[in-house]
């Protein structure tokens, strides 16, 4: 069924797998569903430093300026906040928009 190739591509390069695994991943992104059991211990949940420079990246789509169809979020962006919520808003509201960038060029792939 769809998780043993789902098994498959994690074990395949990106361009050796296919457009029927590609649309599974999707699947299990937009329809995976995750039960949280609660959080880590006071102050284990930080922020890391670093990552993808914000001049590379359009942030109206999260896609890299440098490498066409590769898009970050959250903590692969250089940004860093006081805590309180703003680090896990940009994660989200960054991984909403790159989420939505990825489907329209890929819709727009279709329709090509």
């Amino acid at each position: 069924g769809k998780n043993s190739e789902l098994d498959k591509i994690s074990v395949l390069k990106w361009s050796e797998i296919s457009n029927g695994m590609c649309k599974s991943i999707a699947e299990e992104i937009h329809n995976g569903r995750f039960q949280v059991l609660g959080k880590g211990q006071f102050k284990e949940e930080f922020v890391t430093c670093g990552g993808v420079k914000l001049k590379d990246v359009n942030m109206k789509t999260m896609e890299s300026k440098i490498i066409n169809g590769l898009y970050f979020a959250g903590e692969f962006i250089d940004v860093d906040a006081i805590t309180g919520g703003f680090n896990l808003q940009a994660a989200w509201t960054t991984g909403y928009i790159a989420g939505r960038s990825m489907r329209e060029s890929l819709l727009e792939k279709d329709d090509g």
